[in-house]
């Protein structure tokens, strides 16, 4: 059900610029998970800053110098784009890091068994879905806009109720993580499809590629960083940094906390979402065209499409 013929970006694939990205992706992912368990002085946090910065430099010389860089020259033109890439980075890193700590936290601070945690989650996950569905009808109708700034303070309030509430009654927790799951399924859903209406269609699948990237690398980062913010603070004597928490999980407390810098992020990078869902010039009503299905044209959807039967 693909159109005969395809529009094209060009250029070859540039892979040395590939090879940068993993090597500052690694290398920048490597730091949080050695520095917590070995010393932020130790042999692979070094490596891992070498890496980061080696693949960093690299990859700019290829963007400057590469006819074809691994991430088009546009995209990094585009300030809305960027502020859409990012958004996503941030929000996954606010969302997927809970779900790793909070068994985590149920499990040992609250010793609840592997049964006991699922129920306590399943609220986020029945949200979630519902809320994906809603996000979605109500950006084909409205726009963006609407479902982001309803979800991110949602899950601003989450990690702010989890920081506070780590070590209180697992209800409250469950309250929480189906509040972080709305607000997740309400933002993510326009983000993907903001993403797709913004660039040229020659460039939409590495557009949508970049972001799907940016959103999984965010989860990564957030995840490394939580458990080491945990590992590092979690039975320690100091106080927690929420003043409102009080008893156990203080390590839990500072790294929910954490997740808020990245929630606020995508606040502030929502002010860049377009005012509507439309993009461009309204198009003109067209004769309405006689589609028959033939053998090198299977259901001409697009208009590029000209193998068409135009008899009455």
């Amino acid at each position: 059900m693909l159109p005969s013929q395809e529009d094209r970006s060009g250029g070859t694939l540039d892979w040395l610029g590939g090879v940068a990205l993993a090597l500052l992706v690694g290398g920048a992912l490597l730091i949080p998970a050695e520095g917590a368990r070995s010393g932020w002085s130790s042999f692979w946090v070094l490596t891992g800053a070498a890496g980061a910065i080696v693949g960093l430099v690299t990859l700019a010389v290829r963007e400057l110098m590469a006819d074809s860089p691994f991430i088009p020259r546009e995209f990094l033109r585009s300030s809305r784009y960027q502020a859409l890439v990012w958004m996503s980075f941030s929000v996954m890193a606010a969302n997927l890091a809970p779900l790793i700590g909070l068994p985590i936290l149920l499990s040992t601070v609250h010793r609840l068994s592997p049964l006991e945690v699922e129920f306590v989650l399943l609220p986020s996950a029945i949200l979630t879905s519902i809320a994906v569905i809603a996000a979605g009808r109500i950006t084909d109708r409205l726009g963006a806009r609407l479902p982001i700034w309803t979800g991110s303070p949602l899950m601003l309030l989450a990690v702010l109720g989890l920081s506070t509430y780590a070590g209180a009654s697992v209800w409250v927790i469950s309250l929480f993580a189906g509040i972080l799951g709305a607000g997740f399924g309400l933002v993510n859903t326009p983000l993907a499809a903001t993403v797709s209406r913004i660039v040229r269609v020659q460039m939409l699948a590495l557009a949508v590629s970049i972001n799907s990237m940016l959103f999984f690398l965010g989860g990564s980062l957030g995840t490394a960083l939580l458990i080491a913010v945990v590992t590092v603070r979690e039975g320690s004597a100091s106080r927690a940094f929420n003043p409102l928490h009080f008893g156990v999980g203080t390590g839990f407390s500072d790294a929910f906390l954490l997740l808020s810098l990245p929630v606020l992020a995508v606040m502030a990078l929502s002010m860049a979402l377009p005012r509507s869902q439309a993009q461009g010039a309204t198009p003109q009503p067209q004769p309405p065209i006689r589609e028959n299905w033939v053998a090198n044209c299977s259901v001409p959807w697009m208009p590029a499409c000209q193998e068409f039967d135009h008899q009455d």
